[in-house]
């Protein structure tokens, strides 16, 4: 099968006349042919006994001369019907007919005036029963060759025994022989009418996958994603027409490989092809070309795989990533210069203030405490932006939960000015997850910061308790940061991971979207739940399988 060219196969029905059906794939007039064969080669025979008979060359029983005389006729016959095959099955069921019943009457004189030749003569009605069985498609038609034939040999060993030529007994093998000259022509219809239901259900289905063949041929040559037939030396073998554009071929039937085309590409369906767990990488045919997304699929058995190759020009989807970074870095420049105004402007009224006011120490510590904390604003919101500009990937670590938490809340505690203020719950280990170690140290410090300032600010307490547990059903820990706060106003629960998204003025908007982020990259998910009067951040991460 190619993949340019549509590809009509004709069915059987198209390429088989209604008046030469087919027969287990054989036509009506090659079985005619080999009958004709056969009766030729049995005139010629019963001829060759009949004269060595009738020269006393062997020890037959026949005195008749109208026996050569009538398997001449035989003979003529034959090769009549050998220049009218043709004709003979142009007309359908009625010819046919009317050459079973002419050797049928043939045979009857033949076994009448070969009597002398043996007992066995009757016998040749066999195939012209079965001939007729086969090739003429009316059942009654068929049955009534039977029948004559019948007739015949019957009519035969009737007159045999009343010429007291054999015993009555012999009437009953005629008997017999006609009851299988029925049995045989019910049999063969029966058989020949099931093997042509059969034909027209295959032919109905070469049809039908000659029409999907087409249609799939016509979706391949039309679409726009390129595909590649790949042989095992990375020979490219049939390609469409999309593949030939993106791959800058001159044409559909132009022969590459793929080192030729792209090295990395080469590299990848080699580690591909080993089992590796690949990642496709986009590449360029050449320099100045279009970005291409490879995806190597393997189809056939075990035993007899090859590789097709789809080919996507990524371009499209580089330029909607660059024009999304482009509204997103718009945004957040947009958010840092309005995050950034207020504090300024507190700065430069406190300035004011403080040229304008007189030498009074109380005034003047007040005016320096502004600058001081909205200078302190500014500088976390240009350390966070600087944070999400030059963030690098996790550097994770085997971590015991349990273990580290226990040496990571001392330390924590020891930079508040509230003391012990971290509550830890874990009734027992949870196991060993994968994580950067700076990463979560991060993100804790800056959940408690918030659930710390929270619930002192609602409640006067300011404690949190970090819940560590295991969900079994989905294999991942949980550790929960809950404070008794007030929580997040339900106006801004949908937007609380978003950039610059804050409850308390004195905050950067920036804490928990880098929170996310973090946790993201690391492989955990970061959610908000309010329930029973507390404040509940989860974090849920995948538990390590020290085997895997």
């Amino acid at each position: 099968m190619t993949m340019t060219e549509p590809v009509r196969t004709p069915t059987a029905s198209a390429a088989t006349s209604a008046a030469a059906p087919t027969h287990s794939g054989i036509s009506t007039a090659r079985i005619l042919l080999l009958y004709n064969v056969y009766r030729f080669l049995l005139g010629s025979a019963l001829l060759s006994l009949g004269l060595l008979a009738a020269s006393g060359t062997l020890p037959l029983r026949t005195d008749n001369p109208l026996l050569l005389w009538w398997v001449g006729a035989w003979l003529v016959s034959a090769l009549w019907l050998s220049r009218r095959i043709k004709w003979l099955t142009e007309a359908g069921d009625l010819r046919l007919l009317s050459l079973m019943l002419f050797d049928v009457v043939m045979l009857g004189f033949l076994v009448r005036l070969g009597d002398g030749l043996g007992p066995g003569l009757p016998l040749l009605h066999l195939l012209t029963v079965a001939i007729a069985a086969v090739l003429i498609s009316h059942r009654l038609t068929a049955t009534a060759v039977a029948a004559l034939a019948t007739l015949a040999v019957l009519s035969d060993s009737a007159y045999q025994v009343h010429q007291g030529l054999v015993e009555s007994s012999e009437l009953l093998q005629a008997g017999l022989l006609g009851v299988l000259l029925f049995a045989i022509s019910l049999l063969l219809q029966l058989m020949v009418s099931r093997m042509a239901t059969i034909e027209r259900l295959a032919d109905a289905a070469t049809t039908q996958v000659a029409s999907l063949e087409e249609l799939n041929e016509q979706v391949i040559a039309q679409m726009s994603t390129g595909v590649c037939r790949i042989s095992g030396a990375d020979q490219l073998e049939t390609l469409n027409q999309a593949a030939a554009n993106l791959l800058e071929l001159p044409h559909v039937g132009a022969t590459a490989t793929i080192r030729d085309i792209s090295p990395s590409l080469a590299e990848h369906l080699t580690r591909w092809r080993a089992g590796e767990q690949v990642t496709p990488t986009p590449f360029k045919r050449t320099a100045h070309g279009r970005l291409l997304m490879p995806k190597p699929v393997r189809i056939g058995h075990d035993f007899d795989t090859e590789t097709l190759l789809f080919i996507e020009d990524f371009t499209p989807v580089t330029e909607a990533a660059q024009t999304l970074k482009l509204n997103a870095l718009g945004k957040l420049t947009a958010s840092i210069a309005h995050e950034i105004r207020n504090p300024l402007t507190a700065i430069s009224h406190a300035t004011q203030l403080l040229e304008d006011t007189d030498d009074n120490p109380s005034e003047n510590r007040a005016l320096r405490d502004i600058i001081l904390n909205n200078t302190q604003r500014v500088n976390e919101i240009i350390e966070n932006v600087l944070q999400l500009s030059r963030r690098e990937g996790p550097q994770q670590e085997p971590l015991d939960l349990l273990a580290w938490l226990k040496l990571f809340i001392p330390e924590y505690e020891q930079g508040q000015h509230h003391g012990q203020c971290v509550t830890l719950e874990a009734p027992e280990t949870v196991g060993t997850v994968k994580f950067d170690p700076g990463n979560l140290r991060r993100i804790l410090t800056n959940l408690l910061d918030n659930g710390v300032r929270h619930a002192g600010e609602h409640t006067g307490q300011f404690a949190v308790t970090l819940s560590l547990s295991k969900d079994v059903a989905t294999n991942r820990a949980h550790m929960d940061v809950i404070d008794k706060g007030a929580g997040v106003p339900d106006d801004i629960q949908s937007r609380l991971f978003e950039p610059f998204v804050t409850t308390s003025p004195r905050g950067s908007g920036l804490g928990l979207y880098l929170c996310r982020e973090l946790c993201q990259s690391n492989g955990a998910t970061l959610t908000y739940e309010r329930s029973n009067q507390t404040t509940r951040f989860r974090i849920a991460v995948p538990i390590w399988n020290h085997t895997s």
